[in-house]
């Protein structure tokens, strides 16, 4: 009977969407009316139903939060190819074209060491005694696992020169279904490429370049048309991923590890304020910023995946008049490596309590910088869907000779963490974006 109300309950909060829809409502609204209420409902169908009816409840609600995302990836990949040879006919010059590839790249890989010391000097003050957890079989095996399969087997066993080889794809064709570790920087490398021969016969055979231009512009905007149309549903779906993940999650766990719960948030807020002082040394106002980005960084909140919010944040960025030749390149980049958040704080955070287990100094010079530099490196390739942060974090632990068991036990509330991470992901590509335009003397002042 319970579940019954609770599914009828639900439908009429979705209802309720439609009708502030039908009623003018703005997107911004309605999608923090929709968090709000996704929020209430889960904390309290957590506390009526029983874990059976509440597995239940949140299988069948979370359908439509789960396609949701889904569609959003799936659009992804496509976008991101089109974005980046947009890229090359949006701006003139082929050393440009290098110029702002090399400044985003380097934005993202700095910025991500950055966060990794904010998360160890946030991890050191902390306090946390991480010889008071009680690491079980089960989070041991966890770890170990993830281990085996990320640093032990596939490309994190290569030497860096086989790495480096290993990002330029033999197939793009297979990149393009997202199935290697690797695969958003494949297919960006393919897409660069294309655009490198686009700008050696633009001039050359003229008509050719034109077709392949005209042709691409149609491409974006049939593609965005999509992405709208998909991001116009973003409300129902914020509901029910709210409130689904919420149901999901074990409260007494999550109470157990409160004070990591804190502290990796604390980090994030500290790394988001970073970001926000480097957008206003850019000429990007923090506050005409957040509102413009706020709908596109709770999506990503909400949904925990960098991939899927790309289109959002591409869209975002034209508002904040970015050219679509810089957004375009960040945003996709932006995916797969220097994650503030999955690659940065939350990889600092744990190294910092982890080191202090083996009576490291976390705070040393020497040990500060390296580790910076190991998470700034291990920041490549991570795939930006949830999960991205554990691995970075055991990928960054081995390679500073560090024992990874403690991270199984985080892993209980790994997945509302994930979501802040997200958030600062994404705001790090807008950053890297700022940064490249500040290089290149495009003002950012005048925001739509």
């Amino acid at each position: 009977m319970l579940l019954a109300v609770s599914f009828l309950i639900v439908l009429g909060c979705l209802y309720g969407l439609i009708y502030l829809k039908q009623k003018k409502w703005s997107f911004s609204k309605r999608v923090v009316t929709a968090l709000a209420i996704g929020i209430i409902l889960g904390l309290i169908f957590s506390q009526v139903l029983s874990k059976s009816d509440g597995v239940i409840l949140s299988d069948w609600i979370g359908i439509i939060g789960s396609v949701y995302v889904k569609l959003l990836q799936m659009i992804a990949v496509p976008l991101i190819l089109v974005c980046v040879l947009l890229a090359f006919t949006k701006i003139e010059i082929k050393t440009n074209v290098l110029k702002v590839g090399m400044s985003i790249i380097g934005t993202l890989i700095v910025t991500a060491g950055i966060a990794g010391i904010v998360g160890i000097i946030t991890g050191y003050f902390s306090n946390i005694d991480g010889d008071s957890f009680n690491i079980s079989q089960t989070a041991l095996h966890s770890a170990n696992e993830i281990q085996q399969s990320y640093v032990s087997g596939g490309e994190q066993t290569l030497t860096m020169p086989q790495k480096i080889i290993a990002i330029f794809p033999s197939n793009p064709f297979f990149d393009l279904t997202g199935q290697r570790p690797s695969a958003t920087l494949g297919v960006v490398i393919f897409a660069f490429f294309l655009g490198i021969a686009y700008l050696k016969i633009k001039d050359k055979k003229v008509k050719e370049a034109q077709l392949f231009k005209d042709f691409l512009d149609s491409a974006y905007e049939i593609i965005m048309s999509v992405v709208r149309l998909f991001i116009s549903y973003a409300p129902y779906a914020v509901l029910t991923i709210m409130t689904a993940t919420i149901i999901n999650n074990d409260v007494t766990a999550v109470l157990k590890l409160a004070k990591f719960f804190a502290v990796s948030y604390i980090g994030m807020l500290i790394m988001f304020l970073i970001q926000l002082l480097i957008l206003a040394i850019c000429g990007l106002p923090p506050v005409r910023y957040l509102a413009k980005a706020f709908p596109v960084l709770s999506f990503a909140f909400i949904t925990a995946s960098s991939a899927g919010s790309m289109p959002m944040n591409i869209e975002m960025q034209d508002e904040l008049n970015i050219p679509r030749g810089v957004s375009s390149l960040a945003a996709s980049f932006a995916t797969s490596m220097g994650m503030n958040g999955c690659a940065g704080v939350y990889p600092g955070i744990i190294i910092a309590i982890v080191a202090m287990t083996q009576n490291i100094n976390p705070l040393s010079p020497q040990f500060l910088l390296y580790a910076g530099f190991i998470i700034a490196m291990t920041s490549f390739g991570i795939a930006g869907t949830g999960g991205g942060g554990t691995v970075a974090t055991i990928i960054s632990l081995s390679a500073l000779g560090l024992p990874v068991g403690l991270v199984g036990v985080f892993i209980a509330v790994e997945p509302l963490i994930d979501m802040g991470r997200t958030a600062i992901n994404l705001n790090g590509g807008v950053v890297a974006s700022a940064v490249t335009c500040k290089l290149n003397r495009i003002k950012l002042s005048q925001v739509k």
